[in-house]
């Protein structure tokens, strides 16, 4: 279980990138799952950053499901975080759901959570 609790809430990056949700869970367990959000801007495909954040909670002894992907825009000067669009492979994250993850973290920050489709 502390492996769990140590498990952080979200990653990040600044600028324009491809996000996930996903639940983290001690295997056997998904009832004390935990939803976390990744961005990665390297990311060709939002399959990638679920690679990634596979081989995070694999490391720490964890499973993952995800739950959908999107669009993250993070521009750190003027505190603003939008999230938008989906992922092809993923299908959509439920971007209101993200917001209120990331709020609590990125209290000094607007976020944006947008229920359209495509990449505009």
């Amino acid at each position: 279980m502390r492996s769990l609790v140590a498990f952080p809430v979200a990653k990040v990056e600044s600028g324009k990138s491809k996000y996930m949700m996903a639940h983290v869970y001690i295997h056997g367990e998904m009832g004390s799952a935990k939803q976390v959000i990744r961005s990665l801007s390297k990311a060709k495909y939002h399959l990638d950053v679920y690679d990634e954040l596979k081989k995070e909670a694999e490391s720490m002894g964890l499973c993952t499901q995800g739950l959908g992907g999107g669009y993250l825009v993070h521009d750190k000067e003027k505190k603003y975080i939008k999230l938008y669009g989906r992922s092809q492979a993923l299908g959509k994250a439920d971007h209101e759901a993200a917001r209120e993850i990331l709020q609590p973290i990125y209290t000094d920050h607007k976020i944006d959570a947008e229920s359209g489709g495509m990449e505009p």
